[in-house]
């Protein structure tokens, strides 16, 4: 079976402190919550998405590596932050307009990703095509997570970046179904077919492979 290669990357810590020594735990609970609920994270997160796409992925290979690992290191801290503020925000509104933010700026990270990897393996057709398709199978899921979970609204942070994951998945000839239609099972079946082919590269794997963000 064909092993893919993964980018080593370095984890990205996200600092949380429910308690601390002194003064500050005089606070609690709430204020912890309030100041994790306001979304800083998550507008830190969309700065730096914004600047690598003002940025086109280039350079070498050992540029491209440091980049595909920053966006990955990115969409596990948005990862990361979504289970953070499940646990502690109660705002049921609130927490469903972050969690559409997190979902829709996975699905953008991903998209840039996939800008990343043809470059990484222009050696293979196949690789160059079938892990930047993987990619974006992922990424519309996330978008589509969001918009099944609010009962077929769109929200606006999943409106910016639907154009996004749809233009580079036409460039790729990967047809994207509704939103109602997109399931773990159909992500599974692109990406199924997409290692097979991926499959029929020379023995040195294939650089950047993906990881599904949601099973």
């Amino acid at each position: 079976m064909m092993r893919f290669l993964v980018s080593a990357i370095v984890m990205l810590a996200v600092a949380v402190s429910v308690a601390r020594a002194g003064p500050a735990s005089v606070a609690g609970p709430a204020l912890v919550a309030l100041n994790r609920c306001n979304g800083q994270t998550i507008n830190d997160s969309a700065r730096h998405l914004l600047e690598y796409e003002r940025r086109p992925a280039s350079g070498g290979s050992t540029q491209l590596l440091q980049r595909y690992g920053l966006l990955a290191d990115l969409a596990m801290a948005l990862g990361e932050e979504r289970e953070i503020l499940d646990s502690v925000c109660t705002d049921q509104t609130q927490r469903d307009a972050l969690f559409a933010q997190i979902g829709a700026l996975s699905a953008w990270a991903l998209a840039l990703e996939s800008d990343v990897s043809p470059k990484l393996n222009a050696s293979c057709a196949a690789a160059a095509k079938g892990l930047p398709t993987m990619m974006l199978a992922d990424a519309w899921l996330a978008l589509a997570d969001v918009v099944n979970d609010q009962g077929g609204k769109v929200p606006s942070s999943v409106a910016n970046v639907e154009p996004k994951v749809r233009t580079r998945a036409v460039a790729l000839g990967l047809e994207l179904p509704s939103w109602r239609n997109t399931s773990a099972y159909w992500r599974d079946q692109v990406q199924t077919k997409a290692k097979a082919e991926i499959a029929t590269c020379p023995s040195q794997s294939p650089s950047a492979a993906p990881t599904s963000t949601k099973s």
